[in-house]
């Protein structure tokens, strides 16, 4: 057996440090801000209620990975702390990878707070949040999902970083991606993943976290943004469902194992409340406004989708699972909130592709059910495959008179807003070639027979179509989506997403849902480049449904910032009187973490560089005989992960090196027994 004690070093040089970007070359990357030290990974604040937030942090600890280690914690009113009102003492460790995540009770309902921690006499940066409010006549939140890192740059959370008029971030999944790196992104950027492989083990979830939580874009929005978060597929696995997922294989071992790993290592690293179920869905109030309802159609219940689109529902395969489903629609039953608003992974509504359909010559076959399959099957992963619980879900909402339900919806990487309805068209329709027809129970000009509205957001980064299938296909694709589609006599012209009131399936960014008495408004942003890091955006759309009126119409301006906005962003330093500035000596490298613990045959080293050199590590006993060294070679400025086999060790305490350009400049320490 193998157990780990990671022991950071100091650098060899000495000299004081007050502008790190000065002592770097001009070309390389910063990847780590050391002036962060010990808490590189920022801080975040997350599930507000009335009376208490979340709080989070992560220390990267100088000595002893087995170590207890106590961070200290402040809460105030003010930027400075002046007036504190909460603080307290969180002792983290090993086993849960020297995060800290504090539930901060006894606080004042819509208030803006601020926090922080401490450890060894350095401060982390401080966090700005805000409790959830119990009397507010409007109410703002930015909703996100799906921030693939190797995809581009976090500049959509850049944005939201700067809002001060926001109450919350509502982040709908996919936070990190599971792929190997340059498997699902744009290597253009040169933003690559770790650990170098598709992840799987509880040291390869940890490892990614890492990687995104080093992103100056993200850790600056949760730094300012209080997040109310769920996990889709990626946080696991691609188009996963509770028994299994696409992108599991048999040699990648026990699902249920790696489902339980993902699963912990996101309660590790978000901030969100944690329950002795692990279960994410959950109900957050701000009193007779919004009954803000987050549910899990991933993990929780949900049964493999059908092999077709049109595949018969029996038995009635569950998205969410008997007990989740009960509760769902008990608290959709017994909300006095204006606004039922459901945070939800995937599209609810109908979308119907059909029009895309094309025989093995590449011809128009939109009659042809196998080519129409052949398209719709691609989407199978949506409500659409769970016709039976969606349609029950519609009808106690229907049946309940229950006004003002709003889903918001992740996933599809684009911008979508539909009118509720459980048959916007009658398809496919055998009877007239497979070819949509009007619905009796839904009329699109007047919304009569809508139940809600749903509000899907676009892609921080992941891929749009256009970057999928390019972009005139794209944009064609878009215009039949929302458009009468010709198809000649007898037919004339059919609609197949008569309840589609926008779409933009090229764009990326997020939009603003904002709350108020007579209305409920999503307004789009959208980024002008993925590419570099960028500080632009413009609005796209703003789409509204009134109150009591479960439809949608269009707008072209936004909602006016009428909000009574945050009190001021916190700084962008950590506070000064022990910032450790003085002492910064890993400025060009430093150790992340080593895993596992215990590590029975292959020490992973993750680690982080800033300035391009030639990397070793190196092993060697407590008498100062080196066991082994591993030549890395050059690497340019970034995140890595090395696996070091220390299989034929002997039992007894080791000590390695991270040597860069032939100069130690972080050390650590592992005992095998």
């Amino acid at each position: 057996m193998v157990f780990l004690l990671l022991v950071t070093g100091k650098l060899t040089a000495q000299s004081k440090i007050i502008d790190y970007n000065r002592n770097l070359g001009q070309s390389e990357k910063m990847v780590f801000n050391p002036e962060l030290k010990p808490f590189y990974h920022g801080v975040a604040s997350g599930d507000p209620l009335t009376d208490r937030v979340i709080i989070w942090t992560r220390i990267t600890p100088d000595s002893g990975v087995s170590a207890l280690k106590n961070v200290n914690w402040q809460v105030a009113t003010d930027s400075l702390f002046k007036s504190v009102v909460k603080s307290g003492i969180f002792t983290t460790y090993s086993s849960i990878d020297y995060t800290v995540k504090v539930d901060v009770t006894g606080l004042q309902p819509g208030t803006t707070y601020y926090y922080a921690f401490s450890y060894q006499g350095t401060y982390s940066l401080t966090g700005r949040m805000r409790t959830a409010s119990n009397n507010a006549n409007h109410l703002r939140f930015a909703v996100v999902s799906c921030n693939n890192y190797e995809a581009g740059f976090f500049n959509g959370f850049k944005k939201i970083g700067q809002r001060n008029d926001i109450d919350a971030v509502i982040h709908l999944g996919d936070y990190i991606y599971e792929y190997q790196p340059k498997g699902y992104g744009d290597s253009l950027t040169g933003r690559f993943v770790e650990p170098a492989k598709e992840i799987v083990t509880l040291d390869d979830y940890r490892t990614r976290y890492s990687v995104y939580r080093l992103d100056q874009d993200l850790r600056y929005a949760h730094q300012q943004q209080t997040f109310i978060s769920i996990w889709d597929d990626h946080e696991s696995t691609n188009d996963s469902y509770k028994d299994g997922a696409e992108n599991h294989q048999s040699n990648e071992g026990d699902w249920q194992t790696r489902k339980e790993i993902s699963k912990r290592v996101y309660f590790e690293w978000m901030p969100i409340r944690e329950e002795s179920s692990n279960s994410i869905y959950r109900k957050i109030s701000y009193g007779s406004m919004l009954d803000l309802i987050m549910l899990d159609t991933r993990l929780e219940g949900r049964v493999k989708p059908p092999t077709n689109f049109d595949d018969i529902d029996i038995p009635a395969r569950t998205m969410l699972g008997k007990t989740q489903y009960n509760w769902f629609i008990n608290n959709l039953k017994t909300s006095t909130a204006k606004w039922k608003v459901i945070g939800n992974q995937v599209l609810f509504s109908d979308m119907n592709v059909g029009f895309g359909a094309v025989n093995s010559q590449g011809q128009p076959a939109i009659t042809d059910i196998n080519a129409i399959r052949a398209v719709e099957n691609l989407f199978v992963d949506n409500w659409d495959s769970y016709p039976t619980e969606r349609n029950s879900i519609m009808d106690t909402i229907k049946n309940r008179n229950i006004k003002n339900t709003i889903f918001l919806t992740g996933d599809s990487h684009a911008s979508w807003s539909f009118d509720l309805t459980k048959k916007p068209a009658n398809y496919p329709n055998a009877a007239t070639a497979n070819l949509p027809t009007p619905s009796s129970t839904y009329n699109p000009t007047n919304g009569n027979g809508s139940v809600g509205v749903e509000f899907a957001t676009p892609s921080i980064t992941s891929a749009n179509f256009d970057e999928a299938i390019g972009k005139a296909t794209t944009a064609q694709f878009e215009y039949l989506i929302n458009n009468p589609v010709p198809v000649g006599p007898p037919f004339g012209s059919v609609v197949y997403n008569p309840h589609l009131k926008y779409v933009d399936l090229d764009r990326h960014g997020y939009f603003i849902l904002d709350l108020k008495d007579d209305s409920a408004q999503a307004d789009y942003f959208y980024v002008d480049t993925l590419r570099i890091s960028s500080n632009k955006e413009k609005f796209g759309r703003g789409v509204v449904t009134a109150n009591n009126s479960n439809r949608i119409t269009r707008l072209s301006s936004f909602a006016s910032i009428g909000k009574s906005k945050q009190d001021g962003q916190a700084p962008t330093k950590p506070q000064s009187k022990a910032t450790g500035v003085k002492e910064l000596n890993s400025i060009e490298a430093i150790i992340i973490g080593a895993y596992p613990i215990p590590a029975f045959n292959v020490l992973n080293i993750n680690y982080a560089i800033n300035k391009s050199g030639v990397t070793e590590i190196a092993i060697f006993d407590v008498n100062g005989k080196t066991i082994g060294t591993e030549r890395i070679g050059f690497q340019p400025s970034g995140v890595y992960t090395y696996s070091f086999d220390v299989s034929k060790f002997p039992t007894g305490v080791y000590f390695f090196n991270l040597i860069l350009d032939g100069r130690i400049v972080n050390n650590g320490k592992y005992i095998k027994s």
